[in-house]
This record gives C-alpha cells, sequence and structure tokens, in this order.
C-alpha cells in the first residue's frame, strides 16, 4: 500500500514553462481523502518550492536544497547547514571564473554575490526570494546549499574546478545542464526521504517517487514504486524500477499516480 509519495519538480513534476499540471489540486486533495503523503523533493530553494504550493504549503512535505532541509506541515524534521569556511572556500573557486552566478541557498532567501543580468536573471527563476548581496559578511542565514549557474555548460567547463572540493567534505552534484549544487558530503536526496520515512514511520516499500536527473539517483533508491520520467537520463532510467509512459510535459508524474492508485483523472 502506498503512503507516500515524492516527486522532483523540475523536469519531472513541472513542464518545460515551470508550470504545475492543471489537475495537480485535484489529485493532491484525492490523496489527502485517502490519507497518502505528498511531498517534493527537489534542489530548488525551500522558499522557491512554498512559492507553487501556497495553498497547501502546510498540508504537504519538502525536501529542498537537493536534500539539505526537510520539512513537512510547516515544521522542520531535518537540516545540515555548510559551515562558513566552506562557503569561503566554495565562493574561492567561483571567483575563479566569469560569466556564472552563486547563490547561497539560506531559510530567508537565496543569496546573490554580482553577476551578469542574463546569470540573476536564470537564477530568479528557480529561487524565489533572492538577496543581492557584495559581501558574505551581510548574510545572517544558515546556508544549506550552494548553487551555481554555468551557462557555458556545467559538466564540462566549471564542475572539474568544483569537484576536488569533495576532498574538502563537500558534495559536487551536476544537477542541470548548467548548473551545479553543493552541499556538506552525505547530504542528497535520498538521506532526506530516510529522515522523512522514518518521521511518519512508512517504509520504502510503500513509498512512490519520480525523478528524471542525476541528483534523483539516491531518491529512487529509497523507493519500491521508483519511476524514472520518459524524458530521464539514462542513468536515471538504469536505477528506477519503473518508467513513465509520458514525460512532463505530458503529465507523465499525474497519470502514473492515477493509474496506479486508480483515481480518475478529472480532464
Amino acid at each position: 500500500m502506498i503512503k507516500l509519495i515524492i516527486s522532483d519538480m523540475d523536469g519531472t513534476l513541472l513542464n518545460s514553462n515551470h508550470e504545475l499540471p492543471q489537475d495537480f489540486m485535484y489529485v493532491f486533495e484525492t490523496l489527502q481523502e485517502r490519507g497518502i503523503y505528498f511531498c517534493v523533493a527537489s534542489g530548488r530553494q525551500y522558499l522557491s518550492l512554498l512559492s507553487f504550493f501556497a495553498p497547501i504549503k502546510d498540508k504537504m512535505a519538502f525536501i529542498s536544497e537537493n536534500g539539505a532541509f526537510v520539512s513537512i506541515n510547516g515544521k522542520e524534521v531535518y537540516q545540515n547547514a555548510i559551515s562558513p569556511y566552506h562557503i569561503q572556500q566554495v565562493v574561492a573557486r567561483y571567483k575563479q571564473f566569469s560569466g556564472m552566478a552563486i547563490g547561497l541557498c539560506g531559510k530567508k532567501a537565496t543569496y546573490l554575490l554580482p553577476t551578469t543580468p542574463y546569470a540573476e536573471e536564470q537564477v530568479n527563476i528557480y529561487h524565489h526570494t533572492v538577496e543581492k548581496i557584495t559581501d558574505l559578511s551581510q548574510i545572517d542565514d544558515t546556508i544549506s546549499q550552494i548553487t551555481i549557474l554555468d551557462p557555458i555548460g556545467a559538466r564540462e567547463h566549471s564542475f572539474p574546478a568544483f569537484s576536488s572540493l569533495s576532498q574538502e567534505g563537500l558534495k559536487i552534484t551536476i544537477s542541470g545542464a548548467y548548473w551545479i549544487d553543493i552541499t556538506n558530503e552525505g547530504v542528497n536526496k535520498g538521506v532526506a526521504v530516510t529522515a522523512l520515512q522514518e518521521f511518519l514511520g512508512i517504509f520504502p516499500e510503500e513509498t512512490m517517487a519520480f525523478g528524471d536527473y542525476l541528483n534523483d539517483l539516491e531518491l529512487l533508491k529509497r523507493a519500491s514504486y521508483s519511476y524514472a520520467m520518459k524524458n530521464a537520463q539514462e542513468e536515471v532510467k538504469q536505477v528506477a524500477f519503473y518508467e513513465t509512459k509520458d514525460d512532463n510535459n505530458h503529465n507523465g508524474v499525474l497519470k502514473t499516480i492515477c493509474e496506479v492508485l486508480k483515481i480518475p483523472l478529472s480532464s
């Protein structure tokens, strides 16, 4: 029996225009009636996730910053913050490049160091509350994740330079074609899912999960009902037990949920 459903956001639940499916609220309310918890798990900032689900934010769970922060029904369950020393190490490495952007994700905001107008625009798409700063001393917040935007391409261009920071106790993840996410070593969506499952008393055998990219691998390993999106990376499809029939632009997540749980779609 499925008791918990967890979905990645970008490339999974959201379409390419960063929109929720039309029938989302209907399906969510049906899950509520059946006593099934719904959670989104994303590399996005916590406040960004809240902005998508404002009317129901206290009725669901959130795994943000790639698993560095977990909350349910408005209450914090887990956080793994990056130390000031490690933040300085990342920023020093970032300053070796130009034309990129760096955002430091905290509970109150994402703090953005000076960058190009284009990079700033891209950061604002994924982060709801962005504060521009010129120096790290201006931050009065706990930082759970550092996000790097590389418009040239993360995997080939900047990832090799940041990857060596793994020797400093940090986890460097390619979360999109142009994005690198940095957290403490040991932070991932899977660890966060385990924390949530333990808090709720729910087992992997009672969990359904959806993902499309490399930062979803650990998430999918914590669910017996694990689905790679039709549009997922090949590595993700190799880890998941199942694959959705439709991609993120054709309601793949909701159609699968409704098929498995026998929920009639409203349209």
